[in-house]
């Protein structure tokens, strides 16, 4: 039976982090099964699934990929996961535009979770100018029985007063 780790990765950004992490899981015998990367105000982020041989235990794993990260001056976390996989399908595409406001995200992330919709993946940025702009994109899974126009309706009145673009779309499947 294999064994499946989550690996997470954070530091300052160089060329060269994905290829030489994905270089020692290869030499482990690993497989990616999820992946996502970003960079954050000029540190990078990495965070995977991947499973192992049976013979690979955490110890090795962490043997290999530890005096990897310090070199490259990155901070690692690893751990085991248990239990079968499984993830929330996004379906929905939400956005938010416009002039930068605290609570953007706290306020749409906390009306999608009443409504009981998953923020799948999530990006932020900040465009500076006068006022700053604020975008922020979500692929959301809604419940089953949840009109997305309801939804829409109810993050926007969750952002109300602050001046800002709402739109919730359903994403094509090819775009998934």
């Amino acid at each position: 039976m294999e064994q499946r780790f989550v690996v997470a990765l954070v530091g300052e950004d160089r060329p060269g982090i994905v290829a030489a992490l994905t270089g020692e899981l290869l030499e482990l015998g690993c497989n990616l099964e999820d992946l996502m990367t970003g960079l954050l105000s000029g540190h990078f982020a990495m965070m995977l699934v991947c499973s192992a041989p049976e013979a690979s235990r955490r110890g090795q794993l962490e043997s290999r990929l530890r005096p990897l990260a310090e070199r490259m001056g990155l901070s690692l976390s690893l751990w085991d996961l248990v239990g079968e996989p499984h993830a929330s399908a996004p379906g929905h595409l939400l956005t938010i535009y416009g002039p930068d406001r605290a609570g953007i995200v706290h306020r749409a992330a906390r009306a999608l979770a009443e409504a009981g919709a998953n923020i799948c993946d999530m990006t932020c940025r900040l465009a500076p100018g006068d006022p700053p702009l604020y975008l922020v994109t979500m692929d959301v899974a809604i419940p089953p029985g949840t009109s997305a126009d309801d939804l829409e309706r109810k993050v926007s009145e969750a952002l109300g007063g602050m001046g800002l673009d709402v739109s919730l779309r359903t994403m094509e499947p090819e775009t998934l």
